[in-house]
């Protein structure tokens, strides 16, 4: 059998692998050890030329001038390459925990902050009367045998009607649309929203250009995003996503799990059951129990 000799191309991956063979971290030194590898591979696979490997630099410099406290186009590009999604994947299977019946998870996305307000069960996210159709969103919060969780923390942030974040709108109170809320000790929560539309995913940097040059769209599903915590428990970053929306079948960051879909009612003003934070208008009302993996031992 005829052995290839190694080539210039194979001598260069192999030394800059056998560059952190003195790490002493292993889990670190695996990982540099796999860039390599896959990074080098994926050059040679392409056979990446000096004048793509100059754009790629300068579309990773300009991904980093506009990443800010309020925009980080480096998650966007995790997310609109599927890495996000994979990577929660990876999380969430081979764990030894038996998950059926457990709420599955999804992307963060790059709209979350930090410390948004604590608020009272049923209050209102929106500080803005003209931020949408009002949603009364309502569930449980609940262990796997179905036993309520008291106390559990959901960390909720959403669009308006003008189908912006908070952050992505400076001029506005950076509580709008966004709220802590604790479960009640029979696990039940709830809060006044809006109806959440479908948006673009920003495309005016790096990501919405390799969108257009790809014949791909910049769009995402309408949805709610949702953090929950509680003692003993796994954390859980999840959406729920208003069935009625179009793009379910083609969300920009592949985001979309069938599990996460959700019915929004709509509702007259004269409902007898219409919130009291809801004027004299039509709202809408949508349940979602969310249920949670025990830690592991």
């Amino acid at each position: 059998m005829t052995v290839n000799a190694p080539t210039a191309a194979d001598a260069i991956t192999a030394a800059a692998s056998a560059s952190f063979d003195k790490c002493t971290d292993p889990r670190l030194r695996e990982i540099m050890r796999a860039l390599v590898r896959h990074l080098h591979a994926f050059a040679t696979d392409v056979h990446l030329t000096e004048a793509e490997w100059t754009a790629a630099i300068e579309i990773l410099t300009r991904t980093g001038h506009l990443t800010s406290e309020t925009r980080q186009e480096f998650i966007l590009w995790s997310d609109a390459l599927g890495l996000s999604m994979l990577v929660d994947a990876l999380g969430h299977t081979g764990s030894g925990l038996d998950r059926r019946g457990v709420t599955e998870s999804t992307v963060l996305g790059p709209f979350w902050t930090p410390d948004a307000p604590l608020r009272a069960f049923g209050e209102s996210i929106a500080e803005d009367v003209q931020s949408g159709t009002p949603a009364w969103v309502y569930g449980r919060v609940l262990g796997k045998d179905g036993e309520p969780i008291g106390g559990a923390m959901l960390d909720i942030w959403q669009n308006g009607a003008d189908g912006l974040y908070t952050v992505q709108k400076p001029e506005t109170d950076e509580s709008h649309l966004r709220g802590r809320f604790r479960t009640r000790a029979d696990g039940n929560y709830a809060f006044l929203g809006v109806r959440p539309i479908p948006y673009t995913i920003p495309d005016d940097g790096p990501v919405g250009a390799m969108l257009e040059a790809t014949g791909r769209h910049p769009w995402r599903p309408a949805h709610i995003h949702m953090i929950v915590t509680a003692p003993g428990f796994e954390r859980l970053q999840t959406h729920i996503f208003d069935s009625e929306s179009p793009y379910l079948d083609s969300d920009a960051v592949f985001a979309v799990k069938r599990s996460l879909v959700r019915k929004f009612v709509s509702r007259s003003a004269d409902d007898a059951d219409r919130p009291a934070g809801v004027k004299n208008e039509a709202w809408c009302s949508v349940e979602n129990d969310l249920v949670l993996a025990p830690l592991a031992d």
